[in-house]
């Protein structure tokens, strides 16, 4: 038993060790139906909710990682379509604006968590040889609520609440407590929040038809 436990230590500090990514979030979905060339949109988005203390069985995407890669796809979608996006820490009083509310989506106190399956890889670390060189096995779940709303010169044109829930199994790759995560859990943040991305582009198209 304390062999076990030991072994498992072991495992569970190497899956922790990593390398820092640069995230790929180049979006791939929908575009705005209306033109929205040479359009300056100001991104503002925040976390309004959920739990963001690791622990040695799993990692949580921090706020930094829910907002900055949320906005780098939204970013992508509007320089696709020809818009100028601009972060803003606030809606503006004047132009366009797009505020991303994010949550946890009930009963979830993460928006994102990545574990360990323990069990499979304790197991194949228990192999003689081939146990030294098993990948490390991991379950990525994502659940959250994106909460958006589209201003025009600070007044509300166009509201979306979009559920996102994604559970997604990923092997061989290494997670760092301290925000850093492997690329194939950011791909799987990416592949979830588009649809998200891809209701905004719609609202924006709609609502700049309206505004003429």
């Amino acid at each position: 038993m304390k062999k076990a436990h030991a072994l498992l230590g072991a495992l569970i500090t190497a899956g922790l060790a990593g390398c820092a990514t640069t995230p790929n979030m180049h979006y791939s979905g929908v575009a705005p139906q209306a033109s929205v060339q040479h359009k300056n949109v100001a991104l503002v988005t925040n976390v309004t909710n959920g739990s963001f203390k690791p622990n040695q069985v799993l990692t949580t995407f921090s706020k930094k990682e829910l907002t900055s890669n949320y906005d780098k796809l939204e970013s992508s979608a509007l320089r696709q379509a020809g818009a100028l996006p601009i972060l803003a820490q606030n809606v503006p009083s004047s132009g366009w604006a797009v505020e991303t509310d994010i949550s946890t989506l009930a009963p979830s106190k993460h928006e994102v968590i990545v574990h360990y399956d323990l069990g499979k890889t304790l197991g194949m670390g228990l192999i003689p040889v081939a146990g030294l060189f098993t990948p490390h096995y991991y379950t990525m779940d994502v659940n959250l609520v994106d909460n958006i709303t589209i201003f025009h010169d600070g007044k509300a044109v166009w509201h979306d609440r979009t559920p996102v829930h994604m559970k997604k199994n990923i092997s061989g790759s290494r997670f760092k407590v301290d925000g850093n995560h492997s690329e194939a859990a950011y791909k799987v943040y990416r592949v979830a929040q588009t649809s998200a991305v891809s209701q905004t582009m719609v609202g924006l198209g709609q609502a700049m038809s309206k505004s003429g």
